[in-house]
């Protein structure tokens, strides 16, 4: 405590005692940053961005023609493709639970929906097509548990 006492008493000496030597003009005065270290007088550092903010594509606005078409896939190895051709042309395909299954949707006109569900499937093979003017198309293909194959249109 008394060596702690002594030395704050020291340095309030020096501090205070005005004195010509460089050791007691840094303590008394210490040294400010100049422009040359802070960029001139630079307000603050920010590091460059060199990649630009876009939106995901989730979050980005629909095209012109409207089209929406939506994946889910759980499962391993499973392939999907869908095309759209036309505007409002709606796809969902779904694989739940599924082993290199394959799904294909071609959709050639204007307003024309499909649907299509994978449950518990495996090495399935599945295409629509939907021209102009057809029905939409809603198809779930499942694997039960005693093995039968279940379709629901």
């Amino acid at each position: 405590m008394r060596l702690t006492l002594k030395s704050i008493a020291a340095f309030a000496a020096i501090s205070i005692l005005p004195s010509s030597g460089a050791f007691a003009q840094s303590v008394a005065n210490p040294i400010a940053p100049t422009a040359a270290l802070t960029g001139g007088g630079a307000a603050a550092y920010t590091a460059p961005r060199t990649a630009s903010l876009k939106a995901v594509p989730e979050l980005a606005a629909a095209a012109s023609g409207g089209n929406y078409a939506s994946t889910l896939e759980i499962g391993a190895y499973n392939k999907v493709f869908q095309a759209q051709l036309g505007a409002d042309n709606v796809s969902n395909v779904g694989i739940i639970k599924g082993y290199a299954n394959s799904v294909g949707v071609l959709q050639a006109g204007n307003n024309l929906k499909s649907n299509v569900a994978l449950i518990n499937t495996q090495g399935l093979a599945v295409g629509v097509i939907q021209p102009n003017g057809s029905a939409p198309v809603n198809v779930m293909i499942a694997r039960l548990p005693n093995g039968g194959l279940l379709i629901k249109r």
